[in-house]
């Protein structure tokens, strides 16, 4: 089994806070109890794990969030990317695997082309844009 990168670890913390129902300013307050820090970004990889098993405690059910596919070298910066984003909205590697198949007719993302991955990003960016307006 791959060790969880920090990226699935902030993934599953921004689950956790969707899966717990925990508004901003509750979340944040939790992070700064376990950690003393308030934001998951500038969390040590030890602080993330503490968060996680914290919010297993308050019922979190932590789910498989999807394995980084490979690629070659030069879509590995886009990939990096696609999961960074996936990370802050809290989304599984499977929506990005959705994107691929609705844009490009791509099975998995790791089939699409540098430039279908800088659209897959683009995608992203908006989505993100437009959940973060809606609050």
């Amino acid at each position: 089994m791959k060790k969880a990168s920090r990226n699935q670890r902030i993934a599953a913390i921004h689950m956790g806070k969707k899966q717990l129902g925990l508004d901003e300013d509750i979340y944040r307050d939790l992070l700064e109890q376990v950690t003393g820090k308030r934001s998951a970004k500038d969390m040590t990889d030890d602080d993330l794990v503490k968060v996680l098993q914290h919010m297993e405690k308050l019922g979190f059910s932590k789910k498989e969030f999807g394995h980084k596919p490979s690629v070659t070298l030069s879509k590995a910066q886009l990939i990096n990317k696609i999961e960074a984003l996936l990370a802050d909205m809290g989304k599984h590697w499977n929506y990005a695997h959705g994107c691929a198949r609705k844009m490009f007719k791509k099975d998995q993302v790791q089939f699409c082309t540098e430039y279908e991955l800088w659209k897959v990003v683009a995608a992203l960016e908006i989505n993100k844009k437009r959940k973060s307006k809606d609050g």
